[in-house]
């Protein structure tokens, strides 16, 4: 089993980049992975609860976080600067994630054996 951390960069509406994460989420929790997710810069706006429109043409893939229990995908991270250059805190995230400085961010990053940065 390897520590793997999946740092993820991207807005969720720009590029899809951000539902890519969640499939090599999924895929590598399945195999028994110890996965870390990292939200920061854009991609914090993934974590915040979205409103279903009918207009709106992107699927929702945000739903699909709620099986992280079901992967036992415990350890999620919330960049506390980028939710603070948004203007965001962590009553605004759909998903329960710790937050944590930058300090603490790279002392995540160096516990683990594999980086993937998204």
């Amino acid at each position: 089993m390897q520590h793997i951390a999946i740092l993820q960069r991207q807005s969720p509406y720009n590029s899809s980049a951000g539902r890519e994460a969640l499939d090599l989420t999924l895929a590598l929790a399945a195999v028994e992975h110890r996965l870390s997710l990292i939200f920061c810069a854009d991609a914090v706006y993934q974590l915040l609860a979205v409103n279903q429109q009918s207009n709106f043409p992107l699927k929702y893939y945000q739903q699909s976080f709620k099986l992280f229990g079901l992967y036992d995908i415990e350890h999620v991270y919330v960049c506390q600067q980028s939710l603070q250059q948004r203007q965001l805190d962590s009553n605004d995230l759909a998903l329960p994630a710790q937050q944590v400085d930058p300090v603490q961010l790279k002392q995540l990053l160096a516990t683990q054996q594999q980086i993937v940065c998204i």
